[in-house]
This record gives structure tokens, C-alpha cells and sequence, in this order.
């Protein structure tokens, strides 16, 4: 009887060896070069899901330790903390005299508070930490702010009141410089684009030149025309475009070949051929949701791979030509129609229903002066002025989670503080496209005035 045993397991030993090495094989080839979902212990929050593929863009090695993935977070998210005013930054933490403070939050780690792959515990803007979190470090802010004894443990960042690492926006003397503004503002600042004034100083030129003639020489094959009507049409709407004033030909754009169709731009060089002339905007763009796969040499984002609600009649490519196209240069097309073409979700849906768009189109209409329309792009990619130079933001992540970083950049450009606050902080209004004005003000506002009528007080006193 012991031998038929031995006889059985020595016959299916080769069998399980087989399927370890299959198993092992089909397993090293998804990591490798297949498909790395696999792996995946869980999803992922929404501002990392389109690079999770990319694995080692956050675990250098297998195994590697807390100091590691805060080095492999620090690459992509560095530089726009140290531009905000981090009220917690690292070396508050790192500090021997706050050793106290670590027992309560290491927040050395970036991984202290958020953890990936753990979906069942991730709130909103990837935390994972339970919700009083706040309250281990702050116990005695009822004793020391009495405007606050009365708040919950739990809505110091639910509230819209504190962000954790930026609190440009509320703190008490920005807050008192603004007490009291109006809804809308007298003079409202949208900054004027400033890159054809730099251009002409450049060349040294007051005004633009006469539109080039099209170098079409390119699209000729054995003296025919390649695709006759649409390089016509093209050449024809390029003509009316700034392009064919600033130097920028066809062959600027479409390399020479001496195969048929040589001439056409391939979809995976378009940024290249762009980031000639516009590196800043190529920059921020992949930085990015729309762009950020390709910084990771991934393959470049679809309307399909997004978790937002988007068209679904077809999968589109996102590139810089899926917004401008480089004939026309239509950049009011650009500002709303381009985003309308992918976005679906309530918010986009809801804005031709707003009192922005309303002004959009009153300015398409030349009823209303330049730069007083709303655009999707006025507020999702705002014009950043730095010195004497405006450029456009093409990083539509940047002020959008928190909401709050829009303050400052787009909504004070036009509004008074209060009511940007509070219309920032109201969901439903968000979801509406902000169609109309919020119904209450923000409480910090009222706990400011007290303040300083305190003050007022205490100095009379």
C-alpha cells in the first residue's frame, strides 16, 4: 500500500513542479512587460491610478523601506509643497523637541498618512487616517481658541476650514485684510496673455507681420498632392492662424521625408514638435492628470482609462492637438469645447446652465470687455502671473485638490473672499456649476470679526 502511495506522489510531483514553473512563468512575464494589475494588492486613490502600472515609480525595490517611498514621493510632490505654507512641514517633526508629537503622528512619512492600495479605509485627497486624527495633536485648542470648545473633533479639514499642508488661504490676517469685500469685485483680473508681447520684443517687431505663405512642398508625391482637399483646408485655416505670422511653417511642424506621407506628425512626437516653442505649458501639462503617463514613458491617457464620467461615443487620445488644433489655433474652442468633448461628468454638464457661461458667451458676443467670460479653462487652467510674464497652467491638478487653491489664483480675481469661501465649501453648489450664490457665509469669517472686535476692545481697554 506504501508503495502505490510513494508510486502516486512520485507521478504527480512532476505534474506540480509543471505548474509552479507555468505559474512562475506567466507571473514574471506580467511583471515584466504584461499586465501589472495583476499585482495590484488594491485600487488605488484617484491621483495615482493612471500611473499604477508603473510600479517602481513608487517601490524603487521589493522591499523597500519607509525612507525609500518618502524619497519615491518627494520626486513628484517636493516641489509644490515647498511653494505653499505648509504649517506641517518635516522638520517641525524632525525637530528632538517635538519628539512628542511623533508618538502621536510620524509625519516625517508621507505613507504615515497615506497608504495605498487600501480603499476600504481612503477618504478624500487619499487619507487614510481616521477623521479625528487632528484632535490627538490639538486636544487643548478648546482651551486655548474658546471659539472653537464647541466644534466637533472631527471637522477641522471637513469643514473647509484647515488643510494639512497649505494654509495660505485661512489664516487669520489674510482672512482680516479681506473682511467685508463684495460679491463681485469693481476691477476684476483676469491677466492678459503676455506670450505675443514677449515675442515681439524678441524679434524686435511692434506689431505682427503679414501671414507667411504655407510651405506645403512637404505633402507632394511624384508632383500630386497627397490627400489634396484636407492639406488645402488645412493650409487655408493655418493662413488665419497667429502660427503663420510667428515663423511657424509646415515644415516647423512636419518633418521632411522623401516617403509618401512622410510629412504627417506622428501622435507619439506631437509633444516634442509643440515643446519646441511652448516648453513651460508641455511641462505642466505633464505634471498633470492629462499628461502625467507620458512623464513616466506609459502609454499616453484615453477618455477611457478616466474614472470621471466621460463622452462615450468613442476613446479619445489626450495629447496637446486634442485640445488645440494646431491649424486653426482656436483658443476660446480650446477654453470650453475641447473640454466639453471628454468631460460628462454633473459639474462640466452643469456649466452652459451657469451664470459663467452666460458671461463666456456674452464675450464670444463682444458684449462684454475682454477677459470677463468664464471659461473652463479661466478657472481649471488659469493664467499665472509671475513678474511681468502670464502663463497659462496646464497642470489642471494643481488647484483642485483641496478646492481651496483656487482661491487665491481664480476665484479672488473676480470675487470677494467670503463668498468664494463659502461657495467652495458647499458641495451641492460645486455640483452646479456654482449656478447660483450660496445661501450662508463661512464661520470663519464670523470668528475672525469677533477677534478683532476683541482686540479692538482689549486696546481701548
Amino acid at each position: 500500500m506504501t508503495n502505490n502511495n510513494n508510486k502516486k506522489a512520485i507521478g504527480i510531483l512532476p505534474i506540480g513542479l509543471g505548474l509552479t514553473v507555468i505559474i512562475g512563468a506567466i507571473l514574471g512575464f506580467n511583471l515584466l512587460k504584461g499586465d501589472k494589475s495583476f499585482f495590484l494588492s488594491g485600487d488605488t486613490t484617484h491621483g495615482h491610478y493612471q500611473m499604477e502600472l508603473k510600479c517602481n515609480a513608487c517601490h524603487s525595490s521589493a522591499f523597500s523601506g519607509p525612507d525609500a517611498m518618502q524619497e519615491a514621493c518627494e520626486s513628484c510632490h517636493a516641489d509644490e509643497l515647498d511653494k505653499v505654507n505648509d504649517s506641517h512641514p518635516k522638520s517641525v517633526f524632525a525637530d528632538p523637541r517635538n519628539a512628542e508629537l511623533l508618538s502621536q503622528l510620524d509625519a516625517r512619512f508621507c505613507v504615515t498618512c497615506h497608504r495605498e492600495h487600501k480603499p476600504e479605509i481612503t477618504r478624500s485627497y487619499g487619507v487614510t487616517l481616521a477623521e479625528d486624527f487632528c484632535f490627538h495633536c490639538h486636544q487643548d485648542v478648546g482651551e486655548n481658541r474658546p471659539s472653537h470648545k464647541d466644534f466637533k473633533y472631527d471637522t477641522c479639514a471637513s469643514s473647509g476650514c484647515h488643510n494639512f499642508h497649505d494654509n495660505s488661504m485661512l489664516y487669520e490676517k489674510f482672512i482680516s485684510k479681506h473682511i467685508d469685500e463684495p460679491i463681485n469685485k469693481k476691477k476684476q483680473l483676469n491677466p492678459k496673455r503676455t506670450g505675443l508681447k514677449r515675442w515681439l520684443k524678441k524679434n524686435k517687431l511692434k506689431k505682427l507681420p503679414d501671414a507667411m505663405e504655407a510651405d506645403i512642398t512637404n505633402f507632394y508625391d511624384g508632383g500630386k498632392l497627397i490627400n489634396k482637399e484636407i492639406t488645402e483646408q488645412a493650409s487655408a485655416s493655418w493662413h488665419n492662424s497667429v502660427h503663420s505670422k510667428v515663423n511657424a511653417n509646415c515644415s516647423s511642424c512636419h518633418a521632411k521625408s522623401e516617403k509618401p506621407h512622410g510629412g504627417l506628425v506622428k501622435i507619439e512626437s506631437i509633444e516634442k514638435q509643440c515643446a519646441s516653442c511652448h516648453k513651460k505649458q508641455q511641462e505642466s501639462f505633464f505634471q498633470g492628470k492629462h499628461g502625467m503617463r507620458l512623464s513616466l514613458d506609459l502609454s499616453r491617457m484615453t477618455t477611457s482609462d478616466a474614472r470621471l464620467k466621460m463622452t462615450s461615443s468613442d476613446t479619445k487620445l489626450l495629447s496637446c492637438v486634442s485640445c488645440h488644433n494646431p491649424h486653426e489655433l482656436d483658443i476660446k474652442k480650446a477654453a470650453v469645447e475641447s473640454c466639453l468633448g471628454c468631460h460628462q461628468d454633473e459639474h462640466s454638464i452643469n456649466y452652459k446652465r451657469s451664470k459663467h457661461f452666460e458671461l463666456w458667451e456674452k464675450e464670444l458676443l463682444g458684449e462684454v470687455k475682454v477677459n470677463s467670460g468664464v471659461s473652463c479653462a479661466t478657472c481649471h487652467l488659469p493664467r499665472i502671473k509671475k513678474g511681468r510674464r502670464v502663463t497659462v497652467e496646464h497642470n489642471q491638478n494643481l488647484n483642485l485638490r483641496p478646492n481651496t487653491k483656487m482661491l487665491r489664483k481664480v476665484c479672488m480675481n473676480c470675487h470677494g473672499m467670503e463668498f468664494s469661501v463659502s461657495s467652495l465649501s458647499n458641495k451641492e453648489l460645486i455640483k452646479n456649476n456654482f449656478n447660483k450664490a450660496p445661501k450662508v457665509g463661512h464661520q470663519s469669517f464670523e470668528l475672525v470679526k469677533k477677534r478683532i472686535k476683541q482686540k479692538k476692545k482689549s486696546k481701548q481697554n
